[in-house]
């Protein structure tokens, strides 16, 4: 099950909203200049529903993505 909690960044001391999934930390999601950071190993895709109003839904793999 996916649980978001709000910290301070450890680096900057801002703002940020860890996302995990069954204790395990899959992302960090951060205010960037453009709109919104998500950074994740374990970045699957991104869906956007055809909704108003308009969304997008992250899909998370269950095992880190490798470098390459």
């Amino acid at each position: 099950m996916i649980r978001l909690v709000t910290k301070p960044h450890e680096e900057t001391g801002g703002e940020m909203v860890q996302v995990w999934d069954d204790g395990v930390f899959v992302a960090g999601v951060y205010p960037h200049e453009d709109g919104v950071r998500i950074v994740s190993k374990y970045l699957a895709g991104v869906d956007t529903e055809p909704v108003y109003p308009p969304a997008v839904v992250v899909k998370f793999s269950a095992h880190p993505i490798e470098a390459g």
